[in-house]
């Protein structure tokens, strides 16, 4: 209330261009700033774009790394097959050395029960030659069975040998090769949740900036709204004063606005509150400035009754005689004065600086009854009045003489 009733002052008193061009320049700036912060924003989402390109790069790595542990899974399962089945291998010759084994010593057992022989101790035994053929024939045999056997194990054994070898090799770089992998996809995954970071860092960014472009564009909203209600004030202002121009020049009983120069006084004390209409004299002297039904310039219901502005401390006169039946301060009328006038006549005297009859005393016509003031929130010292019947106002301008 306080703030629109400095608002209205300073369009009644003339600066209104300087306040408007003010607020243009703030509203102005806050343009700018709005601008600035969407500019901001539009950056930040191409930086969020980015980063999410980055993410899904680091993703598509990772599940190449993936794609790559699941062959070298099956390379290790295939390495293994291979393993499995040299295994078996290398068992079946070793049971069948075991076997050649056996029949050589089988054979060198029956050697050693005939004897240890050479060629020439058993030429010159003096058996047959059949016989010492015979012989000789066998042990050539059996010498060359077993060389055979023993160099085809050594080669069995050496070839088991290197593929074992073979087999550890790739067995040891597939364990490299995954110990590598399992060590970038740890890295990529890293990676991947700092860019997660920046993304949400940038995205809680861009959320409060445009919190703040939502706030900012309400202010402006706000501002807009209240520099179009500066200047319907202004023409408001502008049209009254016309209004109050036209209507002095147009006055024939007033010479300066609406003065009251005849006020109140106890040639009408004689009179009953309904003899007074057409001879009726206002409470104090000075100028009207709001008229009955006029349109308040700060919006709301119109006006009930009279404003007269004053100084501070005009004698209020009561415009007829009865009895106070209100002597009290009130919200929105400050001190305010009731009297009681009989035939459902009541007349009010509000925003009084000082009261100086109670409820209860008995008033003439033109009995000081209040000094002027500005109470109950008013911005200029003067005297609201109204005169009411039946609890309905209605104008006293047409009951004045």
């Amino acid at each position: 209330m306080f703030r629109l009733l400095v608002l209205l002052t300073l369009l009644l008193t003339g600066p209104v261009g300087a306040a408007v061009d003010g607020k243009q320049q703030e509203l102005g700036d806050l343009r700018g700033r709005i601008a600035q912060l969407r500019d901001e924003v539009e950056r930040a989402s191409e930086d969020r774009k980015e980063a999410a390109d980055d993410l899904r790069d680091s993703e598509q790595r990772i599940s190449e790394v993936k794609r790559t542990l699941l062959g070298l899974g099956k390379d290790e399962q295939k390495i293994g097959t291979t393993l499995s089945r040299l295994a078996d291998e290398q068992a079946a010759i070793e049971a069948k050395l075991k076997e050649e084994e056996a029949q050589l010593v089988n054979l060198v057992r029956q050697r050693y029960f005939r004897g240890d022989v050479d060629s020439v101790r058993l030429l010159l035994s003096g058996r047959s030659p059949g016989d010492i053929q015979r012989d000789l024939g066998y042990y050539a045999y059996i010498g060359r069975a077993r060389s055979a056997l023993i160099d085809s194990h050594k080669a069995t054994l050496e070839q088991l040998k290197a593929v074992a070898d073979r087999t550890q090799q790739h067995k040891a770089e597939l364990e490299r090769v995954k110990r590598a992998q399992l060590a970038q996809r740890q890295t990529l995954s890293t990676e991947k949740q700092a860019r997660q970071t920046v993304f949400d860092k940038l995205s809680r960014q861009i959320s409060q900036q445009r919190k703040e472009i939502d706030s900012l564009v309400r202010d402006e909203q706000r501002l807009t709204r209240l520099i179009e209600r500066l200047r319907r004030l202004a023409e408001e202002a502008k049209a009254k004063r016309a209004a109050r121009e036209r209507e002095q020049r147009q006055s024939k009983t007033v010479t300066k606005g609406e003065l009251v120069s005849r006020v109140a006084d106890a040639s009408l004390a004689g009179y009953s509150f309904s003899r007074l209409r057409g001879k009726l004299a206002l409470p104090t002297v000075g100028e009207i400035v709001a008229r009955f039904g006029q349109a308040r310039s700060g919006g709301g219901p119109a006006w009930k009754g009279l404003f007269i502005r004053t100084r501070t401390g005009q004698q209020v006169r009561a415009v007829g005689s009865g009895e106070v039946v209100f002597s009290d301060w009130l919200r929105g009328f400050g001190n305010l004065l009731i009297i009681d006038h009989g035939e459902g006549y009541l007349s009010l005297y509000s925003n009084n600086e000082s009261l100086y009859k109670q409820a209860g005393d008995t008033i003439r016509a033109g009995d000081v009854v209040a000094a002027t003031g500005n109470t109950g929130g008013h911005d200029e010292p003067g005297l609201y009045f109204e005169l009411r019947r039946q609890g309905q106002p209605f104008d006293p301008l047409s009951w004045v003489k």
